[in-house]
């Protein structure tokens, strides 16, 4: 799993008036990386707003409150999940394999940030249906490659399954 290319080489692939700003949903349990990375992505043009969750459950709870599990949610704003492996409780692969086993919230994309690049868990966490990853310290300009060049939204039938 690669980080997407340079800022200067995607920005031209997707015009800046078809973006549709994200929602990001952070589980990340360390609270200074929480705020450096709430503020890097709050940073880019393609972010709307970002919540921060510091374990699996949390976020499960805040998802199902807030009706994603039903689509209402994700019918009106694109939504992207980043998630740090290295968790209590429930890590991240865990919380990676209950999503994408969900009907309801498997097409979200689901991207691992994490600072070890350990092999294996990668492997997992791909496995398991991440559809990618970027390194620690996160950076706005990778969120925007990435979003620009290789997002979707809404992906092909997501709502008609």
């Amino acid at each position: 799993m690669q980080q997407p290319a340079s800022t200067a080489r995607t920005r031209d692939l997707l015009p800046h008036d078809q973006i549709q700003p994200c929602q990001v949903l952070l589980l990340e349990d360390d609270r200074d990386d929480q705020l450096f990375a709430r503020r890097e992505l709050m940073a880019s043009d393609v972010v709307k707003d970002v919540v921060c969750f510091s374990d699996g459950d949390k976020l499960a709870a805040y998802m199902r409150d807030e009706g994603f599990m039903d689509r209402t949610v994700m019918a009106l704003t694109p939504i992207l999940i980043l998630v740090d492996l290295e968790m209590p409780k429930k890590n991240g692969l865990m919380v990676i394999e209950d999503l994408k086993s969900d009907q309801f919230l498997r097409d979200i994309p689901i991207i691992v940030v994490t600072g070890t690049m350990d092999g294996d868990k990668l492997g997992l966490a791909k496995k398991l249906g991440a559809n990618g990853v970027f390194r620690k310290p996160l950076r706005h300009s990778v969120l925007t490659d990435y979003y620009r060049s290789a997002w979707k939204w809404p992906q092909d039938d997501m709502w008609f399954q």
